[in-house]
């Protein structure tokens, strides 16, 4: 989940600064051009982004939010021993 929020989170700045390249969300999703391909078509075939030109879809978009409040929400709870930074960061109540 966090990979899939990762590449539509930088698709998604890329679109606000204009057209989302694959080279650039490969650079700000920090992946392998390989595995990007792959996770692109995965998202694809979830119906969350078209890929010509690079989009995100309505599915997409509510992805993006819900997995928002699923962190916001973990975090305002104080989960221990979880790390939903991404930074190895542990929450404690």
């Amino acid at each position: 989940m966090e990979i899939y929020n990762d590449i539509l989170s930088a698709i998604k700045l890329e679109l606000t600064n204009g057209e989302a390249k694959p080279t650039r969300v490969q650079s700000l999703s920090n992946l392998a051009y390989d595995k990007l391909a792959r996770y692109l078509d995965e998202l694809e075939s979830k119906k969350m982004i078209v890929q010509n030109p690079l989009g995100i879809t309505e599915k997409g978009h509510d992805f993006l939010q819900d997995y928002d409040r699923i962190r916001d929400f973990v975090r305002e709870m104080g989960v221990k021993y979880l790390d939903v930074s991404g930074r190895g960061e542990i929450y404690e109540r």
